[in-house]
């Protein structure tokens, strides 16, 4: 019997992950790190999926939670976690949840990496339309008792409260270069049909920001530019128009309109901590019909010869 994506992805989440979140205020602001310790198990018997979650940071969560398995969805089934999620070809999902605990709504995308080794999310936080946390992160599957974990970074948040970027001097996603990648291209019900090489062009001068694709597959080769302010950056009108918000120069989630065939672009990249490449999903809407996806990663080769 095939496996449906849903049992894919699962598969792709199984075990114990342990790694650090970068959490942010609604302005951009850097707040601190989170510890982030996740057991997954599912049941051979049932499918059922238990998760044993510990968060500490900006704000603290433990607990556990239990996913059912529908074949093209997941339910999220308390008590630390409610909500439903759908997965995007083999290893990546989209979730809207709720953490009782906390008094949050999530709007949730995760991307696994190839090597099943490494997961980079993007969480956008919110009681009620009140924006609270932007939280970008990066964890790491552990395959033995004999790995090591990871070193974290370690910046003090009074230092870098100013800046934007998290102490990094500069945001990830707009330095000058090319991101390159082949992404999994899937049809309207998120189901896997083919790849395309995708790449994304930066070009960065002070507070404006040129962006051109290839490979979008769901619409033409395009160019866009936007103004960055704060955290977000915007576009004048033009054949793509749009915004996004930006959470430490390293994620960003954005609509687009490609007036080009009258399709909308909603939009999660992550990069990587060093910057060498990012996690890629883009979801395609005519209206409110979704016709497709893609989802993948892009590495990142620099123009910059500073």
């Amino acid at each position: 019997m095939n496996k449906s994506p849903l049992s894919r992805s699962f598969s792709a989440g199984v075990g114990e992950w342990f790694g650090q979140s970068e959490v942010y205020d609604p302005t951009g602001r850097f707040l601190g790190y989170g510890r982030d310790q996740r057991n997954v198990q599912r049941d051979p018997d049932t499918g059922i999926v238990t998760i044993d979650v510990t968060f500490s940071g900006p704000f603290e969560l433990a607990g556990s939670y239990t996913i059912a398995d529908h074949g093209t969805y997941r339910v999220y089934q308390g008590p630390l976690n409610y909500g439903r999620a759908e997965p995007i070809g083999d290893n990546a999902v989209t979730a809207h949840n709720y953490w009782p605990d906390l008094g949050l709504s999530q709007r949730f995308a995760l991307v696994v990496a190839q090597d099943q080794r490494t997961q980079l999310s993007l969480a956008v936080i919110s009681r009620g339309e009140k924006l609270r946390y932007l939280v970008v992160g990066e964890s790491h599957r552990r395959l033995d008792e004999d790995d090591i974990e990871p070193v974290f970074a370690d910046t003090d948040p009074a230092g870098v409260a100013e800046d934007l970027n998290a102490g990094r001097g500069a945001a990830l996603l707009h330095r000058r270069g090319s991101w390159s990648g082949q992404l999994v291209t899937c049809d309207g019900d998120l189901n896997p049909v083919g790849t395309t090489p995708y790449t994304e062009t930066v070009t960065a001068a002070g507070d404006s920001l040129d962006l051109a694709w290839s490979g979008l597959h769901f619409a033409a080769d395009a160019t866009a530019s936007f103004s960055v302010e704060g955290n977000s950056r915007f576009s004048p009108a033009h054949d793509v128009v749009g915004s996004g918000t930006l959470a430490g120069g390293r994620a960003v989630s954005s609509q687009l309109l490609f007036m080009s065939n009258e399709r909308r672009l909603w939009s999660r990249e992550i990069a990587r901590a060093d910057g060498s490449a990012k996690a890629v999903i883009h979801q395609w809407f005519e209206g409110e019909r979704r016709i497709g996806a893609a989802v993948g990663h892009a590495n990142f080769e620099s123009s910059s010869h500073e």
